[in-house]
């Protein structure tokens, strides 16, 4: 079966205290694309409540308003990034009043030379986060400079296929990609992660790359190895964070111990979206289990459920249960002499056949376009989870 054994939680810790402890040694006037890097990383956790990330980026907002920001080309990325997590307007108006002028110097240079500003990836991503907010001609040029650009390394791909999608054009690079080094798989995944609404992609594949390369990457520039660097660590950090907060869907299908035989009658229905016929066929093979397990056919659902599993034959107003436990047919404990084992026994009977009911039943009679069957991917786990749970305890129960 499919795993990721690396803990998203605890490297999502040593990410973050690796971005603190740069944030707090740095100097932003001396290293502003590399602050900017941080913050923007920080930026998917808790603004509001996060000192470090209120004092870095109060610093950097100073650093945008200085005279000597904006005096160098390079200054481009930061002062996006810069503009990109400020809520002062003072601040944005200033940054991008600057942004432009470099863009302007830059962009009426024909042909553009190797070096140039507009030729890094990095920058130009950094600039079409503010896709929204440039004026339409100096958007039009940076993606004709984008096309002309899309080849060459990775790194290059990578950056002007996000630049390329934060602009709005419809484009995807990764199917083409093949990462071997640290760098390229982290970018990769990034990329990945940070446009998954855009691209469907296999998100699993690109966790796996990052999982062969793992063992060799240091988040501390004191440890030996691959040392992250501020690009980085930031865009791992995100999607890391991506991941976390909304797992990708095939990825926790693949991941979860589903029992082999709902997973195999599943699974395809599962990837190709068809969630509601998943179900359907898990529960076809939930009855078909109780059946095999307890030698009795050809009834319905609920009455297969009342009939092996229930201790309770009568549930009428007024009139107390009858415990017939020794007719039971699937027994779950020891203790069907004990309130205690009843009441459990007849909880698990009661899901077993609210599964059928709410579940099987209106998939059993309406097609499977219809609104009451219209299910997404989360809500599609929770209920092949919950089959999943009462399978195996159907499956260890005693007969």
């Amino acid at each position: 079966m499919v795993s990721i054994t690396v803990d998203f939680y605890n490297l999502r810790k040593d990410l973050l205290r690796e971005i603190i402890r740069r944030i707090e040694k740095i100097e932003v006037s001396n290293y502003p694309l590399e602050t900017a890097w941080l913050l923007y990383a920080l930026s998917f956790e808790d603004r509001e409540n996060n000192l470090f990330y209120q004092k870095g980026l109060n610093d950097l907002e100073k650093w945008a308003l200085s005279e000597s920001s904006g005096t160098k080309d390079k200054d481009l990325a930061p002062l996006s990034l810069c503009y990109n997590l400020s809520e002062n307007k003072e601040v944005c108006e200033k940054a991008m009043e600057k942004i432009k002028l470099i863009i302007e110097r830059n962009i009426t240079k024909s042909p553009l030379p190797k070096f140039n500003v507009l030729n890094d990836p990095e920058q130009i991503f950094c600039v079409s986060l503010l896709s929204s907010d440039l004026p339409e001609n100096i958007k039009v040029k940076l993606i004709e400079i984008i096309k002309k650009n899309i080849n060459g390394s990775i790194i290059r791909n990578i950056f002007f296929s996000a630049s390329f999608l934060a602009f709005g054009e419809d484009f995807n690079i990764l199917d083409k990609l093949k990462p071997i080094d640290a760098e390229g798989v982290i970018l990769s995944l990034w990329l990945a992660e940070h446009y998954r609404k855009k691209n469907e992609t296999d998100v699993l594949r690109y966790w796996k790359l990052f999982e062969s390369v793992y063992p060799n990457i240091t988040i501390n520039e004191v440890e030996r190895g691959n040392y992250l660097s501020f690009r980085n660590l930031a865009l791992l950090f995100e999607a890391l964070v991506v991941e976390i907060n909304e797992p990708n869907p095939n990825m926790l299908f693949d991941i979860y111990p589903l029992h082999p035989e709902i997973k195999k009658i599943t699974k395809d229905h599962f990837k190709n979206k068809k969630y509601s016929a998943a179900i359907f066929q898990a529960i076809q093979k939930l009855k078909e289990l109780i059946e095999n397990k307890s030698g009795i056919s050809k009834i319905s659902e609920n009455e297969l459920v009342k009939t092996t599993m229930n201790p309770r034959k009568h549930n009428c107003v007024g009139k107390p249960p009858q415990k017939n436990h020794k007719d039971i047919t699937i027994k779950f404990n020891d203790y069907l002499d004990k309130i205690e084992g009843i009441n459990e026994q007849e909880g698990l009977a009661l899901i077993t056949e609210g599964i059928f009911k709410a579940f099987r039943n209106p998939r059993g009679h309406k097609p499977e376009d219809h609104e009451l069957l219209a299910i997404g991917p989360y809500e599609a786990l929770d209920q092949l989870i919950l089959i999943n749970y009462i399978w195996r305890r159907i499956e260890g129960a005693k007969t």
